[in-house]
């Protein structure tokens, strides 16, 4: 698997594809709530999760093939897909929700049903963490924030976030907030080096 961002409107149109399959179709969130205008601002970084080659010889999205048997997708098959909003650009949330508008927020993380436990997620939020703090780091470090279905929530913490405040539904769907402080330490861990 590797991790492509998004810089075209067929590529735009794959990651969306992906999000109404599994917010849309799977959760019943509306259609219409779905794509907003954060899509389309030019500060938005989308990304793909695509299959290569070692996937499709029997690889990680399809475990317990003999490898180098063609069994699995076919490089470039998009598996998930996430979102790093800039700060000051996301300010509205589900009632309730104490984001700071301040911080990067990455959010509409959507893993197909077909590929979850693959790494998929894992890889598409490695890859949004280290464009938050290259793109929105200060003195070595940047919080980054999300807003996460509960039932995702373990996922999340296993990543390192920490939930914060109380829950609230967005779209009908319960939802804590969570934020993850990146950079930060090894910065430290650097100066108390020197």
């Amino acid at each position: 698997m590797k991790v492509i961002p998004v810089t075209s409107a067929d590529e735009l149109a794959a990651a969306l594809e992906i999000r109404y399959e599994v917010f849309v179709d799977e959760q019943g969130v509306a259609p219409d709530s779905e794509r907003d205008h954060l899509d389309d601002d030019p500060r938005t970084l989308h990304c793909l999760v695509v299959t290569d080659e070692d996937d499709f010889y029997g690889g990680t999205v399809a475990p317990g093939v003999v490898p180098g048997i063609a069994t699995g997708p076919p490089p470039g098959t998009v598996l998930a897909t996430g979102r790093l909003i800039a700060p000051h650009t996301d300010v509205v949330h589900g009632e309730g929700s104490i984001m700071d508008p301040a911080n990067p927020h990455i959010g509409r993380l959507a893993v197909l049903a077909s590929a979850r436990g693959t790494g998929a997620g894992r890889k598409a939020m490695e890859f949004l963490e280290a464009a938050a703090l290259a793109r929105h780091g200060a003195a070595g470090g940047v919080r980054v924030e999300l807003s996460a279905q509960d039932q995702a929530m373990p996922f999340y913490e296993k990543l390192g976030y920490t939930v914060h405040g109380d829950g609230y539904l967005d779209e009908g769907i319960p939802h804590h907030d969570a934020f993850k402080d990146l950079g930060y330490a090894s910065a430290a861990s650097a100066f108390l080096m020197r």
